[in-house]
């Protein structure tokens, strides 16, 4: 199978880092194809940049749509994931989702230990959205930025393993997700120091593509990812357009109301 992996944020070196780290874990008949979109922030750390770069996310995943079995969005935001999977029938994975639910299958609640503290709400709500509030026994902060990470990894799997173990012995954590996409490479270092699985993003993100393609699953068109409706965009990329122009996804017009496959 053939996998894109989008790192939503426009740093090359980390996009690098990110393809060698899902690489790792892919099967030997899985291609591993990783990019970043051609606009958007360095880093993704507030909302303003969450929605710009889900913006671009959405756009490359149009633009590849035929070319790919499926699609992991590779920021711990998951930024764009819901209108990305309304874009194709392909599978399209977001990295926190991935992580979060891999880790209830090795442990009954887990920490997310991440990047600076303005992060914090937005992964709660995260958290909430993808309905495991109750697994969820904490989200922790270091004091990096994503880039910051990016540039020193020695310094970051210190604060990352002082939260890790703050998770656990005060929260009740029995795993630890990496709340960003840069922290991958750290993740056996981490558990090594901490004593619980720890969970990189990709690879979970990987693994559960591979799983879905294996298992000959889509995604659902029925309702809430259904194709987008036919309608002009204006000022979009052609690659937008094609999503919304009904010659290749099977949408329908707004007369014609879409019905479930017998």
């Amino acid at each position: 199978m053939k996998i894109l992996v989008i790192n939503p944020n426009t740093t090359q070196a980390m996009t690098d880092d990110i393809g060698i780290m899902a690489r790792k874990y892919a099967r030997p008949d899985t291609e591993i194809v990783a990019i970043s979109p051609s606009y958007g922030p360095r880093s993704i750390e507030v909302h303003f940049e969450d929605y710009i770069a889900a913006a671009a996310t959405v756009e490359e995943v149009a633009k590849n749509k035929d070319d790919y079995d499926a699609f992991i969005i590779a920021c711990y935001g998951d930024p764009g994931l819901y209108a990305c999977r309304e874009v194709t029938d392909k599978p399209v994975i977001g990295i926190a989702e991935a992580s979060m639910h891999l880790a209830t299958f090795v442990a009954h609640s887990f920490s997310i230990v991440s990047v600076i503290p303005r992060v914090k709400p937005l992964l709660l709500d995260l958290v909430r959205d993808v309905g495991l509030e109750s697994k969820c026994a904490s989200v922790r902060c270091t004091n990096l930025t994503v880039l910051e990470i990016e540039a020193d990894p020695e310094r970051a799997v210190v604060e990352l393993i002082e939260e890790s173990k703050k998770a656990v012995a005060e929260d009740g954590a029995e795993a630890i997700c990496l709340g960003c996409a840069g922290m991958g490479p750290l993740d056996r270092r981490i558990q090594d120091a901490v004593g619980v699985p720890v969970l990189d993003g990709t690879v979970s993100a990987v693994k559960m593509a591979e799983s879905l393609y294996d298992y000959g699953l889509k995604t659902s068109k029925v309702a809430a990812f259904a194709w987008p409706e036919k309608k002009e965009l204006v000022g979009c990329s052609p690659a937008l357009q094609s999503v919304c122009n009904g010659s290749s996804n099977g949408a329908v017009s707004e007369t014609q109301p879409a019905t479930a496959p017998a």
